[in-house]
């Protein structure tokens, strides 16, 4: 059977003009297939060898040279090989999940989109980092709370003007490497609004551009904390150990100092989805 690993290695002896080769368990394949000669730890292929490889490649699709498959969209990649997922890139590259708050519309290259509530545009960061038009970035942890932005309160300052929001990313939809190259690239300040515990107050300080941290003013998210109903100390338990030398290393200017230091004296988080149908509004911590 040809599959992808053979095809390749196929293309690789095909590639240098050497007769001779290491033996591999791969190379053993071809052996078996009455390609090639085995002589102790090494395989020996003839010109009549090169011309089996040529036709048993181009009669099961695949390219007889090298072909680099990064970057290759799937539609391309049937060109020179039968396996559309060969490469094994996702098919997803470049991709973030963006909406606009609620009742607000998506501003990019001059356009104005509205969406329903529950929704979101899946779009390629690099075509639109040149065209956003919106004022700052709101970065949101969890996807409810993304898909559910309409349903939480904000107070928020003029000063932060029209705000495209970002779904944080998981291994599914949008991804965290992708979200950071879109903030690295474009030149508008960050909000974060995450879980408040050790890992999400730690994911927020990683953002570039960030000015501040989205949460229940100060009064609220005290008495959200220190109760047993609504405090998750098993959290702060479980996160504690990997996160504290980092936390405990914040600038006292950091956007998240503040929030650490709450969470820290409560010794407990909170996550953001409780926030959710919430009378109370999630104002920026900016006094940090």
């Amino acid at each position: 059977m040809l599959d992808q690993k053979l095809a390749e290695a196929m293309q690789r002896i095909l590639s240098k003009a050497d007769e001779r080769f290491p033996l591999t368990a791969t190379r053993q394949r071809l052996v078996d297939a009455a390609i090639g000669t085995k002589r102790g730890k090494s395989v020996y292929f003839t010109e009549r060898d090169r011309d089996k490889m040529r036709e048993w490649l181009q009669a099961k699709g695949f390219s007889v040279e090298r072909v680099d498959l990064t970057g290759m969209p799937r539609s391309e990649r049937l060109v020179v090989t039968p396996n559309e997922k060969a490469g094994g890139e996702a098919v997803k590259r470049n991709r973030i999940s963006i909406k606009a708050m609620a009742g607000k519309p998506l501003m990019i290259g001059g356009e104005s989109i509205r969406l329903p509530a529950e929704s979101h545009l899946d779009v390629d960061w690099t075509k639109i980092a040149e065209q956003i038009d919106h004022q700052c970035v709101m970065v949101v942890e969890n996807y409810e709370n993304f898909n559910r932005i309409h349903e939480t309160k904000f107070d928020l300052p003029e000063v932060y003007g029209s705000l495209l929001v970002i779904y944080h990313g998981d291994p599914n939809e949008s991804r965290l490497d992708n979200v950071q190259h879109f903030l690295n690239c474009i030149n508008l300040s960050v909000l974060a609004f995450m879980d408040i515990d050790p890992a999400g107050i730690f994911m927020a300080s990683k953002l570039p551009k960030l000015i501040a941290m989205i949460a229940p003013a100060e009064n609220l998210l005290e008495v959200q904390l220190s109760s047993p109903q609504t405090g998750r100390r098993d959290l702060f338990q479980a996160q504690y150990q990997n996160y504290s030398n980092a936390l405990n290393n914040l600038s006292v200017t950091s956007s998240c100092y503040s929030l650490w230091k709450l969470v820290e004296k409560h010794r407990a988080g909170i996550v953001q989805e409780r926030w959710i149908g919430c009378s109370e509004s999630c104002v920026p911590w900016t006094d940090c």
